[in-house]
């Protein structure tokens, strides 16, 4: 499926300038359009501390006073970011596909049940594109890419704190045969057609095996696609370590993984592969689940 539809949901302005620019060059590629999505604070979760609790009407109204001025300001802050990478992007703004393919940009602003929103407009967007988290401390970030991950059925593009230079030159593919890696591949064609390398990394582990790496090179052949296979042993079990350093000798600039392939709580338990790419991965990353 071609990109045609791109969403970048926002909670602040923290990582927007990477997060736009990245969006918008995208855009630029692939003739698409773009959606912001602002989403606002609503000023009542902050009183939930207070259920149960004895407290003053006076009170109850000054915290929530406090809450829609931050809101506010956050809000301000937010759309300062997009009106200044709309222009340095030079992209048009549009509220409606035009009638000649081209790219374009919109902003939209919605309050509260952040989860919602992301999840119902990411499923009918191509592509969400958000900001990686900075690290475990950083949960509104982790929360809105585990909602457009695990919730949306599409692929996600998660983009480090500094806008890439390049983006899909070089790819590289995370193989293990799983059924979210085959459906990363499908998500990551439009960039696999237009790379200039592409290299497929497996990463094997003690014992175990390439994971048909060479059938899986065929098959993007079969599409035009002229990847090469690159198969690794991972050193003390680290498959995560392993598959980044495979990304970087590989020169990439894009890496293309399928997320939790093993059950949430196994990950959770033991940690993997997806956490470490989501914390340690310097260059974009396209996940699907």
């Amino acid at each position: 499926m071609p990109i045609r539809t791109i969403l970048v949901p926002l909670s602040d302005a923290a990582g927007a300038a990477a997060t736009l620019g990245t969006a918008f060059s995208l855009a630029k590629a692939f003739n698409a359009h773009v959606e912001v999505l602002h989403l606002r604070a609503d000023p009542t979760d902050s009183i939930s501390d207070f259920v149960g609790e004895t407290v003053s009407p006076a009170l109850v109204e000054e915290v929530l006073e406090a809450a829609a001025k931050r809101a506010d300001a956050m809000a301000a802050r937010t759309r300062k970011a997009f009106d200044t990478a709309v222009g340095k992007a030079k992209i048009k703004t549009a509220p409606r596909p035009a009638a000649k393919r081209e790219s374009s940009v919109s902003f939209r602003e919605e309050t509260g049940l952040s989860d919602y929103w992301v999840e119902s407009l990411g499923r009918i967007s191509d592509l969400t594109v958000v900001r990686r988290p900075r690290d475990s401390s950083d949960v509104v970030a982790s929360s809105i890419a585990e909602s457009a991950l695990m919730g949306t059925g599409r692929p996600v593009l998660l983009v480090p704190a500094t806008k890439p230079r390049s983006l899909g030159s070089s790819v590289a593919i995370a193989w293990n045969g799983s059924i979210e890696a085959s459906k990363a591949v499908a998500s990551a064609m439009p960039f696999l057609m237009r790379a200039k390398t592409v290299t497929a990394i497996s990463v094997v582990e003690e014992g175990g095996t390439g994971h048909n790496l060479d059938d899986l090179v065929a098959y993007l052949r079969w599409h035009g696609i002229r990847a090469k296979a690159s198969a690794v042993k991972s050193r003390g079990g680290d498959v995560g370590k392993a598959l980044t350093g495979a990304a970087s000798r590989a020169k990439a600039d894009l890496l293309v993984m399928g997320a939790y392939t093993h059950s949430r709580m196994r990950e959770m338990i033991l940690g993997g592969v997806t956490d470490h790419v989501l914390h340690e991965a310097n260059i974009p990353v396209l996940l699907a689940h």
